[in-house]
């Protein structure tokens, strides 16, 4: 038989669990992904200028720009194939010791991350510094990877849209927390930078005091631990006694046949199912195209873009500020739409407007000196891009795999589509700047294309999972990329 939650609403645990989540561990993956893979344009000099000294004082060697350049290149490439790591183990950790415990070796990760940030300056440690970031990557590819299956599976047919927001939803606010706190006025100037660093350590209070209140995931108890009887207990934490009817206590008791495969499916066997490849190629190509469909690039240059269009460097930085507000106010609609309106409409909607708003950016850029309003049109089309960004595209991939994929291959599955993800931001940080360099308003083409090209593979391969049952979906794409989902 298949799992299912009971059909109620918001509830006081669900609303617990969701806070927990974003306060303990979205936010502050948020503040990580600001503060090196979207870096601020004076926060990030500061830290190279003092790596320069640094790296002066005890080896005897003055660095040139292109070799500090060099040296930062591999401070963020860390990150980012730590990042890979993490996701890619994230769903054998989690199948082994179940989502809930995940979730605490993330936190833990983010944890010891900040002593390392924090005593980096103090004792003159590129080490430390360097040992962070390795951390911290792997906590956030972890956190990416677990966190999806484990808002998902707490959470009843009807709001697994609402729930699955609230990662991104979290992530985009410490983003704007992080933007914020690194400001020279606070905490990014020369001699308090490493503060801006490891201050996200107060929102590891969110993961480590509530943890025992937290519930383990019910589908995860009752299909790979086979044990029911737990699982009706979390049922009744999270959802209330009444919620809970004889007919729905008989059903959850009934053995799970032993035909039926009940653990966890290998990254390998994942990969080699015919059966699994169109759900796992849409999965892959939907968080890949997340992060190259201009939303990184926007923010990770957004200083150095704001000053190519006329805008004194100070007045960027603060411009940038206000884009993460924007992008945190259009994600926080984000548990309305996914809980009202269909995946499929919502995706393919954003996938359009934001490829065609880069393209307005990409033309109002290139004659910004022949018009004196463009400057500010071009603004107003980072804005409208925001506003499609989140439409669908920053929020859907996120929890689109958890109704793609049923509970076994589920943990495998996701792990290797948050690769996707992972791979685009190695992208973006390699080759982004060179674009930029080379083609200057035309670098965001390409992001432009990526976003009609996967809203083409949405519309012809991407079946409506709202409110449906996994096995209903899987029944849509089981002729693979023969499949009719429209």
């Amino acid at each position: 038989m298949d799992f299912k939650l009971p059909e109620t609403g918001w509830t006081p645990s669900l609303l617990f669990f969701g806070f927990v989540v974003c306060f303990g561990a979205a936010i502050p993956a948020g503040m990580q992904v600001i503060s090196f893979c979207i870096a601020l344009h004076f926060f990030v000099q500061h830290i190279q200028t003092w790596c320069r000294e640094v790296i002066s004082i005890r080896y005897g060697s003055i660095l040139s720009q292109d070799e500090m350049e060099l040296f930062w290149a591999s401070v963020v490439t860390a990150t980012v194939m730590m990042g890979m790591v993490g996701c890619l183990s994230g769903g054998q950790i989690s199948s082994k010791l179940g989502r809930k415990k995940s979730f605490l070796i993330s936190g833990t990760l983010l944890a010891i991350s900040a002593p390392c940030f924090l005593s980096c300056r103090a004792l003159s440690s590129i080490e430390l510094l360097f040992i962070g970031r390795i951390v911290a990557g792997l906590a956030l590819g972890l956190i990416l990877s677990v966190m999806p299956m484990y808002l998902a599976e707490v959470s009843p047919l009807k709001m697994r849209g609402a729930m699955g927001v609230l990662l991104p939803l979290g992530i985009t606010a410490g983003v704007v927390v992080g933007q914020i706190v690194t400001l020279d006025q606070l905490l990014g100037s020369a001699d308090l930078w490493h503060y801006g660093l490891g201050c996200g350590v107060l929102f590891y209070l969110f993961c480590f005091v509530p943890y025992i209140w937290l519930p383990e995931s019910p589908e995860y108890l009752y299909t790979i631990s086979k044990n029911p009887e737990a699982a009706l207990k979390v049922i009744d934490k999270l959802f209330g006694q009444n919620a809970i009817d004889d007919a729905f206590v008989k059903q959850i008791r009934i053995p799970v046949p032993i035909t039926k495969q009940s653990t966890s499916i290998s990254l390998w066997t994942v990969l080699m199912d015919s059966k699994l490849r169109l759900p796992l190629v849409l999965l892959f190509s939907m968080n890949m195209g997340c992060g190259l469909s201009g939303i990184n690039a926007i923010f990770s240059y957004s200083v150095s873009t704001l000053e190519r269009i006329g805008i004194r460097s100070n007045d960027a930085k603060l411009v940038s500020v206000g884009f993460g507000c924007i992008n945190l106010a259009a994600s926080s609609c984000g548990p309305f739409l996914m809980a009202r309106f269909n995946r499929r409409p919502l995706m393919l909607i954003s996938c359009v407007a934001c490829g065609t708003t880069l393209l307005i950016n990409t033309v109002i850029i290139h004659f910004i000196d022949s018009v004196d309003w463009f400057a500010k049109a071009s603004i107003g089309a980072i804005v409208l891009f925001l506003l499609s960004y989140q439409l669908g595209v920053g929020q859907i991939p996120f929890f689109i795999g958890s109704e793609l994929f049923d509970i076994e291959p589920r943990a495998s599955a996701l792990a290797l589509g948050n690769f996707g993800s992972w791979l685009s931001n190695l992208i973006i940080v390699m080759l982004f700047p060179i674009e930029q360099h080379a083609w200057g308003a035309f670098a965001f083409l390409p992001s432009s294309a990526v976003c009609f090209i996967l809203g083409l593979f949405v519309f012809f391969y991407l079946p409506e999972t709202r409110g449906r049952n996994i096995s209903d979906t899987a029944l849509l794409i089981s002729k693979g990329f023969k499949s009719y989902v429209r």
